[in-house]
């Protein structure tokens, strides 16, 4: 993690009032995390592999456990992932509707694979991926920080409201008795 990812962060934990459960995938604590910047939350990191500041495994019991959580966060993950439609599927079952999902990749700077490398995303390609998942996006824009120009994307999982329409009920003429 960078300084300019962990600013973004910080300011979409400040400007959406973060609290519930949030579940931070990638959580792996390589040069930092941002289990700090949710103080009033129920924080839970998820990676695909043991170790600092990793709560469940990708994939686990655990993992397949969580639902109705109210934000997932992903920062410096995306860019690493091999299946980004799957990860989105997950994410999209994990988080409640009207739940919050940020994630910031870079849009630029230096490949680095670890453990893979898929690519910067532009402001496109990560709209893309993002309403391709069905999520409703908040703000997605590009930090003019270099030499990764982090592109965050704020976005919302619908609230889907089911309703049965019903034909309407013939009203009976009635006979009155004189």
């Amino acid at each position: 993690m960078h300084k300019n990812s962990l600013i973004l962060m910080k300011e979409f934990a400040d400007k959406f009032e973060v609290k519930g459960t949030v579940v931070d995938i990638g959580s792996y604590d390589i040069n930092g995390n941002y289990k700090s910047l949710f103080p009033d939350a129920e924080y839970v990191g998820v990676d695909i592999q043991a170790g600092p500041n990793v709560d469940v495994l990708m994939g686990s019991e655990e993992w397949k456990e969580l639902k109705d959580v109210d934000t997932v966060i992903m920062g410096q993950t995306l860019e690493h992932v091999a299946d980004i439609p799957g990860l989105m599927a997950e994410i999209s079952r994990v988080l409640k509707p009207g739940g919050l999902l940020c994630i910031i990749a870079p849009s630029e700077g230096p490949r680095h694979d670890y453990p893979i490398w898929v690519g910067n995303f532009s402001k496109e390609r990560m709209e893309e991926a993002v309403t391709s998942a069905g999520f409703e996006i908040i703000e997605c824009k590009l930090s003019d920080e270099a030499p990764f120009f982090d592109n965050r994307c704020i976005a919302r999982k619908p609230i889907v409201v089911e309703f049965e329409i019903k034909k309407p009920v013939k009203a009976e003429s009635r006979k009155y008795d004189k």
